[in-house]
């Protein structure tokens, strides 16, 4: 009797495009719903007008000093063209100014978190389109101090507090170090990546998540873990542990987050060697088959896609969607 109720149960939760339990393990307990370029006028007028859809995950576009800009500019193209408004509260997040810089941009994510101290989790992804530029002063460490100063450290769940007392990120990520999700509340974690633009760039041999993982492996030694406020993601979704290589040695256990295309995790049999250990982010959750529209799904067709990778291990599944019915969907 209770076999079946539990097999009707689970009927009538999919029918209903209710939240059920993921076949799968994932780090935090559950899956969330991201926006992908949310900063774009696109996506939404204001970047507040996405935050209050309350997501998942979040993505910025960095240009680090391009062209010697001596900024950290937001864009999909060199420039700063965003949705990020100039305010200094949060009245002005919706009046300002658009087309800001990242420390604007952080600074409305904090005037939203200071309104919203009891949001869920929020990943930022930073794809660094051109990479860091240490030597012009705008590289790892520089992008931390900006991230203190405009969102603050106290609000960031970053390498620090998940290493605890072990030696490093995946010796803490494998022994379940992740808190759940309710543990998580009010609290953004960071994600750095490399950009598009870097990573066609022939004479950049240096990616941001080698040189982000390099700056964890400093600081560790340095005792000054706790100023390190992102994760090094590794691009590109891989069946096999894609820590090898570059992404190997010693740089290895500094990696526990990956960001890959969710139709090529959809593909494989189990979650490989994930096992709910590592914040996963499947993007283009829309172009897993059979594909469904990328921005104005139904939200039964939604909700269903990211149970459907939630099964799969997935911490997040991003895609362009808009409607708050989908966006604020938690698994």
């Amino acid at each position: 009797m209770r076999k079946r109720l539990t097999v009707a149960v689970a009927a009538a939760t999919a029918l209903l495009g209710l939240p059920g339990t993921a076949s799968a393990a994932t780090a935090t307990g559950g899956t969330s719903v991201g926006v992908h370029n949310a900063y774009a006028q696109q996506a939404a007028p204001y970047l507040v007008d996405v935050l209050d859809k309350r997501p998942g995950l979040v993505e910025l576009d960095v240009w680090s000093n391009f062209l010697f800009s001596r900024d950290f500019q937001v864009g999909h193209e060199p420039g700063n063209a965003n949705n990020c408004a100039r305010a200094t509260t949060y009245d002005q997040l919706r009046t300002g100014a658009r087309d800001q810089n990242l420390a604007t941009c952080l600074r409305n994510v904090r005037l939203w978190h200071d309104r919203n101290p009891d949001h869920p989790l929020v990943v930022l992804k930073v794809e660094f389109k051109n990479g860091f530029d240490d030597r012009g002063g705008y590289g790892p460490d520089e992008f931390d101090r900006l991230v203190a100063e405009n969102l603050g450290t106290a609000n960031v769940f970053g390498p620090a507090q998940l290493i605890g007392a072990h030696p490093d990120l995946d010796s803490a990520a494998r022994a379940g170090a992740w808190p759940d999700r309710s543990a998580l509340t009010g609290k953004f974690a960071i994600l750095a990546e490399s950009g598009t633009f870097e990573r066609a760039n022939p004479f950049d041999n240096y990616d941001t998540d080698l040189e982000y993982a390099d700056r964890l492996i400093a600081a560790r030694a340095a005792g000054t873990l706790p100023t390190a406020t992102a994760f090094p993601a590794i691009v590109g979704a891989s069946q096999a542990d894609p820590r090898v290589g570059d992404r190997g040695g010693a740089r290895a256990p500094w990696f526990v987050a990956f960001d890959g295309s969710a139709a090529s995790y959809a593909a494989w049999p189990g979650d490989s060697y994930l096992g709910g250990h590592y914040l996963v982010v499947m993007t283009d959750a829309h172009a897993v088959a059979p594909a469904i529209d990328a921005r104005t799904p139904s939200t039964a067709d939604a909700r269903a896609r990211v149970r459907l990778l939630a099964g799969k291990g997935a911490t997040v599944v991003s895609s362009d969607w808009v409607d708050p019915a989908v966006v604020g969907y938690r698994v």
